[in-house]
């Protein structure tokens, strides 16, 4: 799956090189205590690039992706639904998947707060600099929650600033399904 990624995504991209394949995130060497959700695969992306690489391994007809903060309370408020609406839509070829925007530090917090909620897929780190939600659609700033729908082939269809329902969210994977760009 690749997500076509504007013109200047790949301007920018350009003369760079190539992310490293994604890893998982580990607290191996800190003096964090393995605490709730260490075992959780949370894999780090440093870009959209790195990102959109991974999920290239999904068999997924639908990828939602939904970028949060454990300090965000409409990410927080939202969070359940999204896990309902990914485990009862999962057989149809669309999958959800986290991405923590939280700072390195917060590590522990990011992963008792997927263990809280019974996330057992894996779930996104990001580790790089700048703004990953604008590296994917140029037109959206640093706000919490976005979600973005990508469609089979990778290709960006439909982003939404806020907090999202599960209504909502199935309205808009729906006509994402039907209604291709």
């Amino acid at each position: 799956m690749r997500v076509f990624l504007l013109a200047s995504l790949l301007l920018a991209a350009s003369g760079c090189a190539g992310d490293a394949a994604p890893s998982p995130v580990s607290d191996e060497g800190s003096d964090a205590p393995a605490g709730p959700g260490a075992d959780l695969t949370l894999v780090e992306v440093a870009s959209a690039e790195a990102l959109v690489d991974d999920l290239d391994t999904l068999d997924a007809e639908i990828v939602v992706l939904n970028f949060w903060a454990t300090w965000c309370g409409p990410c927080r408020e939202e969070f359940p639904e999204f896990i309902q609406f990914d485990r009862e839509r999962q057989d149809d070829g669309i999958h959800v998947r986290f991405v923590s925007l939280d700072q390195a530090v917060d590590l522990p917090m990011v992963r008792a707060f997927l263990a809280e909620h019974d996330v057992t897929d894996p779930s996104y780190f990001y580790v790089g600099q700048g703004e990953l939600t604008r590296e994917l659609n140029p037109f959206v700033g640093s706000a919490l929650p976005t979600t973005m729908v990508l469609n089979g082939d990778g290709i960006l269809q439909h982003t939404h600033v806020g907090r999202m329902t599960y209504a909502d969210l199935a309205a808009t994977v729906d006509s994402v399904r039907t209604n291709p760009s």
